[in-house]
């Protein structure tokens, strides 16, 4: 199968066709000793309905398809749900013994299907067609079987992501809704922390795999009128310290698992600055040689409810030049810094954290005792709201 006059190039044909979202999906079967083997594709379509056929095309350099297709005369497509990426991300990279920490179970035909998944398809290969640098696998579909109703994983301009109709977004809406009315026990505190300091102080709370912003006070002349209210930023390391393990918003590994397959590295360093906010029991970001009007820049893109990925790996791209400048080791009595912001905990009574209160547009070369001062006297600030939202629960 041959196009010799075609004048596409490589990069002019992925970037084009980057802008139409497929969906993503793990091939699954057992290799001669019954271990599963699996690989992630982004190419699974339906062909036909009598008779049932579906496909996928894998690379001819795929090893794992070559794995596949010795071991077994059969395979299973499962289609994988939207909350599903950090299990994508982990089958996708060059770990060994990949299904270590997948949980999974045997489909009728005793394939592996993963747990959670929006659903299954065992098959038979039916025939494998030479398509260029790839392999047209029609499969003959043998059974099937809805997992779980639940939005699909997408594959959209290099990034993962999730359909998202008007009507989808009405949950993640009340959680906010229902995140903003809480926030209002802290209200006078935040008010009377920003006029006290002349700086911002905000409430920001766990709204999925993100965090918002859900009240703002701000008394800095930094800000110029700009308000920070309903700005979203992601829960990835660096960021959401306080919102992860222990019973929070998102368990150390999935946190992690959000660095992607090429964090070894960032997920080592994002361990150890997590390790240091759990037993400080605070945060610390700082500014460095961004701007913050850029900063800015990327943190409005990013909160644009029709962002793209593009804008998102903007927005992460910014993010890893300041990884090193969250949770320095230690603050310095007689050294000056340029804060971005400092954030405490407020916990519920079963210890997790219910929202977080972030102090910002701080002055420029604080020393470390100021830095000290300030961050006292957000302390004292959660505190409060705590024996607020104790008695509101009780």
């Amino acid at each position: 199968m041959e196009n010799r006059n075609s004048q596409v190039d490589s990069e002019t044909f992925r970037a084009v066709l980057g802008n139409y979202p497929t969906g993503v999906a793990v091939v699954t079967g057992l290799d001669p000793a019954g271990e599963p083997i699996g690989m992630v594709v982004g190419t699974f379509t339906s062909v036909s309905l009598e008779p049932p056929l579906v496909a996928f095309l894998p690379m001819k350099t795929s090893r794992t398809f070559n794995q596949l297709r010795e071991a077994s005369a059969q395979f299973c497509i499962n289609i994988l749900a939207a909350d599903q990426e950090p299990i994508c991300r982990h089958l996708a990279s060059y770990s060994e013994n990949k299904f270590a920490t997948v949980p999974w179970h045997k489909s009728p035909a005793g394939n592996p299907v993963i747990n959670d998944v929006v659903a299954w398809i065992d098959c038979e290969y039916a025939n494998v067609v030479d398509a260029g640098d790839h392999y047209i696998v029609l499969g003959a579909v043998k059974t099937m079987s809805l997992e779980r109703d639940s939005s699909p994983l997408l594959f959209f301009q290099r990034g993962y992501g999730r359909f998202s109709a008007s009507s989808l977004m009405m949950a993640s809406n009340r959680e906010v809704l229902h995140q903003v009315r809480l926030a209002e026990m802290a209200r006078e505190e935040i008010d009377s922390v920003a006029r006290e300091l002349r700086a911002g102080c905000s409430v920001v709370s766990a709204v999925g795999q993100e965090s918002v912003y859900v009240a703002v006070a701000d008394h800095s002349e930094a800000q110029l009128g700009k308000n920070r209210l309903g700005v979203r930023v992601p829960i990835v390391p660096p960021l959401g310290t306080l919102f992860v393990g222990a019973g929070n918003a998102i368990s150390v590994a999935d946190w992690l698992a959000r660095l992607g397959k090429n964090g070894a590295e960032a997920a080592e360093r994002a361990q150890l600055q997590l390790e240091r906010v759990q037993e400080r029991g605070w945060s610390i970001a700082l500014l460095g040689d961004l701007t913050a009007d850029a900063l800015e820049k990327v943190v409005e893109l990013y909160s644009c409810p029709h962002r793209t990925p593009e804008q998102e790996r903007q927005f992460l791209n910014t993010l890893s030049k300041m990884f090193d400048l969250h949770e320095p080791v230690q603050i310095d009595q007689n050294k000056n810094y340029d804060v971005l912001h400092l954030s405490v905990p407020v916990r519920c009574s079963s210890g997790e954290t219910a929202f977080v209160l972030r102090l910002s547009e701080l002055p420029s070369s604080l020393l470390g005792a100021e830095v000290d001062r300030y961050l006292e006297r957000l302390r004292m600030a959660a505190a409060k709201v705590e024996v607020l939202l104790e008695n509101f629960s009780g």
